[in-house]
């Protein structure tokens, strides 16, 4: 994985990726991945892989609903800022 272009691991130790999906403007994007996982997910329990899931925003939510739900993502270090969130 060190092959990850310098521009993505800059953007991501500038900004507090978990803060900005669920405070402010970015609350909706969340609301609305919710909405249509929610409407398309199996029923819980269902094993969901979350790829890219970075701080583990929506992991949280899914473990929550009853999901067993693996997180995987190629920025070092970001799963261990979970903004409070669990996966």
């Amino acid at each position: 994985m060190n092959d990850i272009p310098a521009e993505i691991l800059a953007h991501y130790r500038t900004i507090d990726e978990g803060a900005r999906i669920i405070d402010g403007l970015g609350r909706l994007e969340l609301l609305r991945t919710q909405e249509i996982l929610r409407r398309h997910l199996p029923g819980a329990p269902s094993r969901v892989l979350d790829i890219g899931g970075g701080t583990g925003v929506h992991a949280a939510w899914l473990a929550d609903d009853g999901h067993e739900v693996e997180l995987f993502d190629v920025v070092p270090n970001m799963s261990n800022r979970r903004s409070g969130c669990r996966a």
